[in-house]
């Protein structure tokens, strides 16, 4: 009876150990081949005011097929030791009222007023966004997926609160109080209702399913449930690279570096706070590297539809938030290589008891 989720793991864990040279073809083929992905972007369903694109649809599918892969029991078990999960949503947020304030202040210290509040308002943006989806297919690795998928829901049904309040604390920063104040309600009003359909939802119903799909089937489904989260998200990535390659042909090369070491450096911070603070907590392996993506990775999809919209021609705040994605897959190879370093009897574990 187990022989079929076995095989699944196997293929799983290949998958799993080749992502990020996988996640860099994706890029590269962005870059070569854009048309397909351009297609992919411009496809959408207007439903109740709200625009279903390829991204919103890619979301759906990673964060039900991660959902579905949690048994009821193990999602009792975070509620029951919630360490991990506040941990991490605590060092999200926290991360996220920080960086913004400090990117305004870093870029007007080098006397770049310009750009000054475009790219520190992509980086509010980004950082107050729920914490990716994907995260949940790295943390397959060596992370809690049942804890790294709490925080994603929290972190989804919070951000239409965090993301005004990190605005507003933006705001006392830059000069231009009057445009900030005016994105708070914009991107919270267009941000709410994605996160509702294509976060918060496919949580739910996942982890209904799970429920309700009988223990035959289930073992079926569990065994290609890794494998179509791992393709939605490379999908995924794919489809919002390709946006790069028209701000890349815009915008001078001196805007392109600043953009990319805003980006980078953003993102390198982030993971930096996750594993101050899984490091501080002293947590285990497992909870350590849930920590650590949970403060790095943010929904980078939110974030540029949010951009694209609360921003209007300023495509060099999309640009920050294209290589914030790039960034943090990088990131995430990285936090999990740390954790794959220390004892994996606790993550072999609790693999099986999954199973």
């Amino acid at each position: 009876m187990l022989a079929r989720p076995a095989r699944g793991s196997r293929l799983s864990g290949r998958i799993h150990r080749h992502l990020a040279p996988a996640v860099l073809v994706c890029y590269l083929l962005a870059l070569l081949v854009p048309g397909p992905g351009t297609r992919l972007r411009g496809m959408a369903l207007g439903l109740s005011g709200l625009r279903l694109d390829a991204s919103a649809v890619a979301l759906f599918v990673i964060l039900f097929a991660a959902a579905f892969q949690v048994p009821p029991e193990r999602a009792l078990a975070a509620v029951r030791q919630p360490k991990a999960v506040v941990a991490g949503l605590a060092a999200h947020l926290l991360t996220a009222f920080a960086l913004a304030p400090a990117t305004a202040v870093a870029l007007y210290g080098a006397g770049l007023r310009g750009p000054a509040a475009g790219l520190s308002t992509a980086v509010a943006l980004i950082a107050a966004a729920p914490v990716a989806a994907a995260a949940t297919v790295w943390a397959g690795r060596d992370g809690d997926v049942t804890a790294l998928l709490a925080v994603v829901l929290l972190s989804a049904l919070l951000s239409p609160l965090t993301m005004p309040t990190t605005l507003s604390l933006l705001a006392h920063v830059l000069p231009s109080a009057g445009h900030t104040g005016a994105l708070v309600d914009s991107a919270a009003g267009q941000a709410r209702a994605l996160l509702a359909g294509a976060v918060a939802l496919p949580c739910a119903l996942g982890l209904l399913a799970r429920r309700s799909v009988p223990a035959t089937v289930t073992e079926r489904l569990l065994a290609g449930a890794p494998l179509v989260a791992v393709t939605a998200m490379l999908a995924l990535t794919y489809a919002n690279a390709t946006a790069a390659v028209p701000v890349l042909h815009k915008e001078p090369w001196p805007v392109v570096a600043l953009c990319a070491a805003v980006g980078w450096g953003v993102c390198r911070l982030a993971f930096l706070a996750g594993a101050l603070t899984a490091r501080a907590l002293r947590l285990p392996p497992a909870a350590g590297a849930t920590v650590t993506l949970a403060c790095g990775m943010s929904n980078v999809s939110v974030s540029t539809v949010v951009v694209v919209q609360a921003l209007p021609g300023q495509s060099h705040a999309l640009l920050v938030t294209l290589v914030y994605g790039l960034a943090q897959k990088v990131g995430a190879r990285r936090a999990l290589g740390h954790g794959a370093a220390a004892p994996s009897y606790r993550a072999a574990r609790e693999r099986r008891a999954v199973r």
